[in-house]
């Protein structure tokens, strides 16, 4: 499956347009001794000792210091007063314990930059955003509150970070900022391919869609293992709707369906994942893109938010409504003119084909001959419905049959397509 690369380009845009970085430890603590030498050549031993408590506690190695932030911002008053501001010494302390007194960075805005889905730092948010289907709601919250936390803070600290000094700082909380915002590109993908509904934002900002939304369940993507957990190897996917104020499971066509006990598993677990997705859009991450974006890409975290959130609605609705008083049992299609003809050869074709097939209908009134450029037969064709038989009634599926051209003659029927849609008879 692709990304939807347009918008997750111009998520970085945003994210680079704030311009900057931050520090590991090893980094912040040489910008914090040269503040502290700075200070030793201009002041006296007195206001030295001061200075180092204020670098001691910015790296977390005061043993004395039980609120490290409160302690270091009354310690920096003192030392601005004691030095009466004759110098710019005072300002990189107090600089340096506001940047020391950063929230906890989550593990994937302290790794590499990601690039793409393959790159270590990209396929650990790949995996992240995936495993979302089986985390506990419990943990997307707490990891919904430090990368808020932490996002928050690089976003509020850089427009702080002058330009010229700090440039690794800058470097750093940029590419958390990076990281975070490819995580959330990561999510808003998967939701989309959860969710094909297209929303739009009326004149007063709410969001909408229009026409009966169609939402698949177990989706998962060749070669990923963390997409495929829990939901590989089932034939068909699960596809769920709302229709006339209903919501249903059903076919492709929108025609109800009756949801077995390994489609309602993997319904929960998808129910799981976009509930989860919902929680980590919420507050500032939405406020971020609304706040940041440029032109239409100011909408796409809500719009992402708003598609998971319909989905938890509606699937809600479908798994507590899930009963077998929601199939619709039709007439059998009618026969057309060469029924009569061909009806014997293509249910002989049908049955070999599966052993539950009880009857076909062929609904053609005569062949659909098909040639090439120079007008040669090529096959001809007749389509009808494969009647099957289910543990709930008989189900009528659109197929084809043809005979393929063989110079003079036409050759043995054998089945040709099978069409999306399906339904259960009388």
């Amino acid at each position: 499956m692709k990304h939807r690369n347009t918008i997750f380009k111009s998520i970085l845009a945003i994210v680079l347009a704030l311009g900057v970085s931050v520090t590991a430890n090893a980094q912040l603590k040489g910008v914090l001794n040269k503040a502290k030498k700075a200070v030793k050549e201009k002041v006296e031993k007195t206001v030295e000792k001061k200075v180092d408590e204020v670098v001691d506690q910015a790296l977390g190695t005061s043993s004395t210091t039980t609120s490290k932030e409160n302690e270091a911002s009354k310690v920096t008053e003192t030392l601005k007063t004691e030095i009466g501001n004759k110098t710019s010494v005072g300002q990189v302390a107090e600089k340096t314990v506001a940047i020391s007194s950063g929230p906890e960075i989550p593990e994937l805005m302290a790794m590499k930059q990601a690039y793409n889905d393959y790159d270590e730092t990209g396929s650990y948010i790949n995996s992240l955003a995936w495993g979302l289907r089986k985390m506990p709601q419990s943990e997307a919250k707490a990891l919904a509150a430090k990368l808020t936390a932490r996002a928050k803070w690089c976003a509020e600290t850089l427009p702080q970070l002058k330009e010229g000094g700090n440039f690794e700082l800058r470097e750093q909380l940029n590419k958390e900022l990076q990281n975070w915002a490819y995580f959330y590109a990561k999510m808003g993908s998967i939701i989309n391919l959860m969710n094909h509904t297209h929303f739009k934002k009326d004149e007063n900002g709410f969001f909408y869609y229009e026409g009966d939304p169609m939402y698949m369940c177990g989706i998962h993507v060749s070669g990923n293992e963390a997409s495929q957990e829990g939901v590989a190897g089932r034939k068909t996917t699960l596809i769920f709707t709302r229709k006339d104020g209903k919501s249903f499971f059903c076919s492709a066509t929108y025609e109800p369906k009756f949801a077995e006990e390994d489609d309602i598993r993997v319904a929960k677990l998808d129910y799981n994942m976009a509930s989860n997705i919902t929680t980590l859009f919420e507050g500032y991450p939405l406020e971020w893109c609304r706040a940041n974006g440029r032109g239409l890409s100011k909408d796409d975290y809500d719009i992402y938010y708003q598609k998971a959130l319909s989905y938890v609605s509606v699937l809600d609705a479908a798994i507590k409504g899930n009963s077998l008083d929601n199939l619709d049992f039709k007439p059998i299609p009618k026969a057309g003119s060469m029924n009569a003809s061909m009806k014997a050869k293509a249910l002989s074709v049908q049955k070999a084909k599966n052993k539950s097939v009880v009857d076909v209908v062929i609904t053609s009134n005569s062949w659909d001959v098909k040639k090439n450029a120079l007008g040669v037969p090529i096959r001809r064709i007749i389509s009808g419905y494969s009647i099957i038989q289910t543990k709930y009634g008989k189900m009528a599926t659109n197929v084809s049959w043809s005979e393929e051209y063989e110079g003079g003659k036409y050759g043995s029927l054998r089945a040709y397509g099978v069409g999306m849609e399906s339904f259960y008879v009388k």
